[in-house]
């Protein structure tokens, strides 16, 4: 058994891998090669800014502005927008909680406040796309509990 393995690590070692061929070789240097940073964009952004800011004056005129819309005047909302979305899942997820011990309260009475930290989490489906959306909202609880000594 012994001779067996001896001669097949022999053969591995003798093993020699190919050389990749030219077309490889090309792919790889032009993948490979140093690229020209553009410059350009370094002068042009910072140019354009300046130029909005410039300009920014003429475009603020009285003919561009919005008018005032009262409450009244706002077309409602329209249904589509508020129906394509749908809450399919609601988690509250407890992450820290902290007991700050017993407190005496303003009335003198004695209670424990505990602190919790949650992170809710909404999921809303789109059953027409199957798109989903899903909003992550931390919220903080603090809880008194009245404490009575016998």
């Amino acid at each position: 058994m012994d001779d067996e393995l001896h001669q097949l690590e022999n053969e591995l070692k003798r093993l020699r891998p190919r050389a990749p061929s030219p077309e490889l070789q090309a792919h790889l240097a032009a993948k490979l090669a140093p690229r020209r940073r553009a410059v350009w964009a370094w002068v042009a952004l910072p140019a354009a800014a300046a130029l909005a800011l410039a300009f920014a004056p003429w475009f603020r005129s009285t003919q561009f502005a919005a008018p005032a819309v009262t409450l009244a005047q706002q077309a409602p909302v329209p249904a589509v927008a508020t129906e394509e979305f749908q809450p399919v899942a609601a988690e509250n997820l407890l992450y820290a909680s902290q007991d700050d011990g017993v407190i005496t309260l303003n009335n003198g009475a004695k209670a424990r406040r505990v602190r919790n930290s949650y992170v809710d989490t909404i999921t809303w489906l789109n059953p027409r796309t199957n798109a989903s959306l899903r909003w992550s909202v931390p919220r903080d609880e603090v809880r008194v509990v009245p404490v009575y000594f016998q």
